[in-house]
């Protein structure tokens, strides 16, 4: 079995540039052509999200855990639609079949030496945010456990980490614009940047670099 050195150093050896533009202009187009269903299903995750915090504490620890799978699913449905695979509103649960307790425990742990990161000192606490970004698509997709994930997103985002840093600030100021609107823009900003998330990780991890497969 290869170990999360190997994985990575075989990522870490492509020529591969993050293109913020392109990555954002092709998440546009792919929510815009796929719409109904990917803004959907994000739209319904962040529901039952919140749905699950109003159950006071055990909801609220319920919605952190259940969220990870969840967000996991809908990223995958994006990866997928990148790929050219169909994709319907359920297919948002497929972590629950493929990987529920690994993507439970790597939501857990990024989310805990994230804050950890922030608590001790902001710059541990942005890296890790940054490092972590993939973290979820790569156990899903790639069915490693948590910990290699992990390891593997922080090893392959460390070649391009400055690139993946401005990538996520734009992507940040991409949801704020969206929330702008009484949060209404919200609906189209956070299904784009999710695509232009997915297509980052693609170019970084697919078998090639990512190109638009987008049909109506």
């Amino acid at each position: 079995m290869e170990t999360p050195d190997l994985i990575a150093a075989e990522y870490r050896r492509r020529d591969v540039e993050i293109d913020i533009g392109s990555a954002i202009s092709r998440g546009w187009a792919l929510v815009m052509a796929n719409l109904p269903v990917l803004a959907g299903a994000t739209l319904l995750a962040w529901a039952i999200g919140v749905g699950l915090g109003f159950l006071l504490i055990i909801g609220w620890v319920a919605g952190v855990l259940i969220g990870s799978i969840l967000h996991a699913g809908v990223l995958y449905m994006f990866l997928r639609r990148i790929r050219g695979e169909d994709v319907q509103l359920g297919d948002m649960f497929d972590g629950f079949n493929i990987a529920p307790v690994p993507l439970l425990l790597a939501g857990l742990l990024v989310g805990v030496l994230t804050a950890i990161g922030f608590v001790l000192c902001i710059a541990p606490g942005v890296y890790l945010a940054v490092a972590y970004l993939f973290v979820l698509p790569l156990v899903i997709d790639k069915k490693l456990d948590f910990w290699p994930a992990m390891e593997v997103s922080r090893q392959v985002v460390n070649k391009h980490w400055w690139s993946v840093f401005l990538f996520a600030i734009v992507l940040v100021l991409i949801v704020c614009l969206g929330a702008l609107a009484f949060g209404l823009g919200l609906v189209i900003a956070v299904p784009v940047v999710s695509a232009a998330a997915m297509f980052v990780y693609e170019d970084l991890f697919g078998p090639t670099p990512a190109v638009p497969q987008v049909t109506p």
